[in-house]
């Protein structure tokens, strides 16, 4: 049985700033892409500071720092999925946040209202781990008070998606949110008759 389901921060609770700078400034170049990829794991693993991070994506584009700041700092929340949230999932499920993060970015994008409608947070770098690790999937479930198997856990990564999967969340893949709401609607519904 259902019993939480715990949503992704980038790409899926708010737009994404450091896909958005990838696809500016390395848009046919997998090796510089690459390079980013692996500054902002190690920004969310907690390794790298908010500062170092910016600096050496700053430097891989050849661009200057406030264009960095201004990219990373241009993320606005997904309004019509927390309002579909508060109204139709909070009064029947456990919510929890399980996000890549290299710093309390939350609290700077969303309104104190809509935090409050989460049960947990899990940022990626107060714990030193990072999707799609399987122990942090764990982890949140375990702070939900609730079994893998019991959670649906909703990413825009197709990776994530699969490290949650195969610890047997269910994972739904976030493209767009009628698309997410349709699928989660479906899986719910097909839990509930069970």
């Amino acid at each position: 049985m259902i019993k939480a389901i715990i949503f992704d921060f980038f790409g899926v609770l708010s737009t994404e700033g450091f896909k958005l700078f990838c696809d500016t400034y390395f848009p046919n170049d997998p090796q510089k892409r690459k390079q980013a990829v692996q500054l902002v794991t190690r920004h969310d693993a907690g390794v790298l500071t908010k500062d170092e991070y910016a600096k050496g994506l700053a430097q891989l584009a050849s661009v200057d720092l406030s264009i960095v700041t201004k990219n990373m700092s241009n993320n606005a929340p997904n309004a019509p999925l927390l309002a579909y949230i508060t109204e139709n999932l909070k009064p029947k499920y456990k919510i929890g946040m399980l996000s890549n993060a290299g710093d309390d970015y939350i609290s700077q994008i969303l309104d104190p209202t809509d935090l409050v409608i989460f049960d947990d947070v899990v940022l990626s770098y107060r714990h030193g781990m990072v999707k799609p690790q399987k122990e942090i999937f764990e982890f949140a479930a375990k702070r939900l008070g609730v079994l893998p198997a019991e959670a649906v856990f909703i990413d825009d990564s197709a990776s994530h998606c699969a490290g949650a999967a195969a610890v047997g969340l269910k994972a739904i893949q976030y493209m767009n949110f009628s698309q997410m709401k349709g699928e989660l609607e479906r899986l719910l519904a097909a839990d509930s008759n069970n």
